[in-house]
């Protein structure tokens, strides 16, 4: 379910409780801001002003259910990795909500230009998507599938890492932005450089 973002500041400093809040929301979204509070050690009025706070910031911008997709059907998955035209990124971007599969897309670098991660009741559902539905998509010069044989998912710890810095809003990423239209496509090693052609 989307927030409703307010207007407010462009950047938030996050501090500790900020990101202890965050970490308790992001394992159980239906927390109470009583019981927030209580594991938070502040007030629930502090407990309700933070919330709205990292709410107006875009800090969090909505809340969702988890599923264990199995036990929904979805007994298998992949990863599929796509190569594009690279003047046809805004008809790739427009199609991408038809693939009902469509769990994650990423931009990436190096040989690929994008990964889709895709889940279907079957390999054969898989094999449909690839082989029948992308294939048509003039936007992609080529594919590569890669199936997922087991899964362990965990999220990151906030606190480890983030305390006290400055996160830009999402006001700053906006529908506008040119994506994914440039990609590195090798690294030097260390030790290698003046190995490289000049």
């Amino acid at each position: 379910m989307p927030v409703k973002r307010l207007a407010g500041k462009d950047r938030m400093q996050l501090d500790d409780t900020h990101i202890h809040m965050v970490d308790l929301l992001r394992r159980n979204g239906r927390l109470s801001i009583a019981a927030m509070a209580e594991q938070l050690g502040v007030s629930r009025s502090n407990a309700y002003q933070r919330y709205d706070a990292l709410v107006e910031a875009g800090v969090i911008t909505g809340f969702t259910a988890t599923l264990d997709f199995r036990a929904a059907g979805f007994g298998v998955a992949a990863l599929v990795f796509v190569s594009l035209e690279q003047q046809r990124w805004q008809e790739f971007r427009e199609r991408l909500p038809s693939v009902q599969e469509l769990e994650y897309f990423a931009v990436t670098a190096g040989r690929h230009d994008g990964m889709l991660l895709v889940r279907a009741a079957d390999v054969a559902a898989i094999h449909e998507l690839v082989a029948t539905n992308l294939a048509q998509w003039d936007c992609i010069k080529s594919t590569e599938t890669v199936f997922i044989m087991d899964e362990q998912w965990d999220r990151v710890n906030l606190r480890a890492g983030f305390a006290g810095r400055a996160l830009r809003s999402g006001r700053e990423f906006t529908d506008d932005a040119v994506l994914g239209i440039s990609r590195i496509t090798s690294f030097v090693e260390p030790g290698e450089e003046n190995e490289v052609e000049r």
